[in-house]
């Protein structure tokens, strides 16, 4: 009878996650922040939400494009609604819902040019979380942030 081992394996030596430094904004700045823009190009999309004819499409952690998709082949620039730390929305009738950072912020849109900010409910979500596993450095952590300042981002270090 003999006796077979399993073959010898070398350790693989673990993948480092990598380290996260949150964007803070201070509240009052970010309650000061939420304003309609002219158009601008799209860089770092995220969700898109359909309210036909308009398309929303989220640019991460800034804001919304609005976009009148009456003729898909030519979709034309309507708006920028500039939301800090906003990258999920949703919409019911002409209320759209969107988060910014840690709050949710209710618009009249039944005016797409020019949304209207009707409501903030401050602290209504959890804070934005790193868009991956990682690291928050002891610096960047929350207990060593400003008492006043809100999560808008994160950028890898």
């Amino acid at each position: 009878m003999s006796l077979s081992a399993c073959p010898m394996v070398d350790p693989i030596d673990p993948v480092p996650l990598p380290s996260y430094r949150p964007q803070l904004m201070a509240r009052s700045q970010l309650e000061q922040a939420v304003a309609v823009l002219p158009p601008r190009e799209l860089h770092n999309t995220g969700k898109i939400y359909f309210r036909d004819p308009y398309l929303l499409i989220n640019e991460q952690y800034e804001g919304l494009h609005i976009i009148n998709n009456q003729d898909p082949t030519h979709p034309q620039p309507v708006a920028f609604l500039r939301i800090p730390g906003n990258v999920d929305v949703a919409m019911q009738g002409s209320i759209l819902y969107a988060d910014s950072g840690s709050d949710l912020l209710t618009f009249d849109m039944r005016d797409m040019a020019h949304p209207s900010l009707l409501n903030r409910l401050r602290e209504a979500v959890p804070e934005l979380p790193m868009p991956q596993n990682g690291l928050v450095p002891p610096q960047y952590q929350a207990a060593n942030r400003p008492a006043d300042a809100v999560v808008i981002g994160w950028h890898k270090l």
